[in-house]
């Protein structure tokens, strides 16, 4: 007979940012006083559009390891800020449903903020791009100078 493990409520909180860590601890202490049986907590510091946060790789294998029942995030992009419904798709599969405690649409200031930092993340990544590309060129006309 195989062990029967009792499968998770995890609280998932993020911000973006290290000067935010303030932040975190108050949506930490929003999602306890929300959810009062829970078995842990997962944050992380990063931003929405970053699908490589430790915490957010962890929470995915724990759901795709079927250990997890439900995850609470105050907001959906707490979480990811495209693809939720994916997301949600996915961790529905292996028998794991997500709780939003708000649900609100974002203020057009908040889209603008959400389009700005969209821009800015693809903009670090051409400017990487083109830097490793010139790294290149220029190792290049090195050796043919020797």
């Amino acid at each position: 007979m195989g062990i029967i493990r009792k499968r998770k409520v995890i609280l998932y909180a993020r911000v973006s940012s290290n000067t935010q860590k303030d932040d975190l601890v108050n949506q930490v202490k929003y999602l306890e006083e929300q959810v009062k049986e829970y078995d842990q907590v997962i944050t992380d510091i990063g931003s929405k559009l970053n699908m490589k946060r430790k915490g957010f790789l962890k929470l995915l294998r724990m759901i795709l390891n079927n250990e997890v029942s439900r995850v609470v995030v105050a907001y959906p992009d707490k979480l990811v800020r495209f693809g939720f419904e994916i997301l949600e798709e996915t961790y529905k599969a292996h028998g794991c449903e997500i709780v939003v405690i708000n649900q609100e649409d974002k203020t057009p200031e908040e889209l603008v903020e959400d389009l700005v930092s969209t821009l800015v993340s693809f903009s670090g990544k051409l400017y990487g791009m083109r830097s490793h590309k010139y790294e290149k060129v220029k190792k290049c006309a090195e050796e043919l100078k020797n």
